[in-house]
């Protein structure tokens, strides 16, 4: 799931008036990057107080066109003094403002040593606010000099670095941290979790397989399933909140997907009761979500039970996706299922379902409302973070969200339930 668009690529969008972009440096201290702009081509520079670079993955591609989408943002306008884009995954802005001149750090070549590896990890989780044991960060400049002086040639094929950076990033406590290395094929995320990684997964692949057999119908990649169950209540599960479309994670085509599941989940709820003679109880799953895009998950909580108040607000700007249907009195609010792998915009949704008038039954989620950065190691590995502090994260009311902590559900569920041993009944 996280490998997935990593290296971003550009769409094209030939509707679209092409944006004059004048030549120049741009710096988004948001972002902790520089863009060059040279005859209409785009260079995308990550920056630390150590080391600058064409990063080659991100969020943002190293090289992009200004007749093109940047990744996973939307170019929204241009003057010569900013670049203003659009994430694509949350509708935040991105405002990137002129510099003079690229540092002469951003000439050089990026460097290659576990060392600088370390220090350029320890030197961007503090860019994006993570603080790390300054003794801790000793030990392990101290364990990189060793596996330095080991001359190992490949730092991108060293199990030693690896398992260093993996320390490193736990001590970070960003419960969105990741590290992925695909040379040695390893992936670490920092967790606190009960269930170990096996189970989760062979849970949620019992899931799907049960959903598949069953009568429920499903839409947009599999990621929505809904249907009447057999207690009589109402069943929506969604499994992710990204790829709703086969061509990228994040889309207007994906909403309009989930704007189309939701007439059809409209027209089956009418059915219901008009067989029933009631409208039916929802029953939201969550259980195995570990979030995607803001914007599909405040559209899908405003169709369900539309509000004045946004999904959630975040340095100031709010997430808040409006469209029809509207199904809120097509049924009688009900109870969403959470666990701690619930993540993400998936929190955000489960947050927002509650002050809706749901019930939360479950685990505590896992505490990760913040959105995220990719960023590029000079050995090739992609690390992700949280790019937030806590307080600039806020629900649609402008309260502060449980970041790290996870949401406390209002009825809590044996493991057992939430993660099925393969053998576990799904819906029936």
């Amino acid at each position: 799931m996280i490998a997935a668009g990593l290296l971003s690529s550009c769409s094209f969008q030939p509707n679209k008036p092409v944006l004059h972009v004048s030549d120049g440096v741009y710096w988004s201290h948001r972002y902790q990057s520089y863009l060059v702009v040279d005859d209409a081509v785009v260079s995308r520079y990550q920056f630390t107080p150590s080391s600058c670079w064409l990063a080659p993955a991100g969020l943002m591609p190293s090289v992009f066109s200004t007749e093109a989408n940047a990744g996973q943002h939307e170019w929204m306008g241009a003057g010569y003094q900013t670049l203003v884009f659009k994430r694509l995954s949350d509708g935040l802005p991105v405002t990137f403002t002129r510099e003079p001149l690229l540092p002469k750090l951003c000439e050089r070549s990026a460097e290659s040593s576990a060392v600088v590896a370390v220090d350029t990890l320890a030197d961007t989780l503090h860019q994006f606010h993570h603080g790390i044991s300054h003794t801790a960060l000793l030990k392990w400049r101290y364990q990189a000099s060793v596996l330095d002086s080991q001359n190992q040639s490949d730092l991108a094929s060293s199990l030693g670095l690896f398992e260093l950076l993996s320390e490193l990033l736990e001590d970070s406590n960003d419960e969105h941290a990741y590290l992925l290395s695909r040379e040695l094929e390893r992936y670490y995320r920092v967790n606190n979790f009960a269930v170990g990684e096996a189970q989760r997964e062979l849970s949620r692949r019992d899931l799907l397989r049960q959903l598949t057999a069953s009568d429920l119908y499903s839409g947009c990649e599999q990621a929505l399933w809904w249907g009447l169950l057999s207690t009589g209540d109402y069943y929506l599960g969604v499994l992710r909140l990204h790829r709703f479309t086969p061509e990228a994670s994040y889309s207007e085509i994906g909403q309009r997907c989930l704007q189309q599941a939701l007439h059809s989940i409209a027209e089956d709820l009418q059915r219901v009761a008009q067989v029933k003679g009631a409208a039916p109880k929802l029953i939201i799953d969550l259980r195995y979500n570990e979030g995607g895009s803001l914007l599909l998950a405040s559209q899908l909580a405003q169709s369900l039970v539309p509000k004045d108040e946004p999904l959630a607000i975040i340095s100031g700007h709010s997430v808040n996706e409006q469209r029809r249907p509207d199904l809120s009195r097509l049924h009688q609010r009900g109870k969403v299922l959470v666990s701690e792998v619930t993540a993400s915009a998936a929190e955000h949704l489960a947050h927002g379902l509650r002050l809706r008038g749901f019930v939360l039954q479950g685990q505590h989620t896992r505490g990760a409302f913040a959105p995220t950065t990719v960023r590029t190691l000079p050995n090739g590995w992609i690390v992700g973070m949280s790019m937030y502090p806590a307080h600039e994260v806020l629900d649609g009311l402008g309260n502060p969200l449980p970041e790290t902590k996870g949401l406390t559900p209002d009825d809590t569920l044996p493991v057992e339930v939430l993660f099925p041993r393969g053998n576990g009944r799904g819906p029936q």
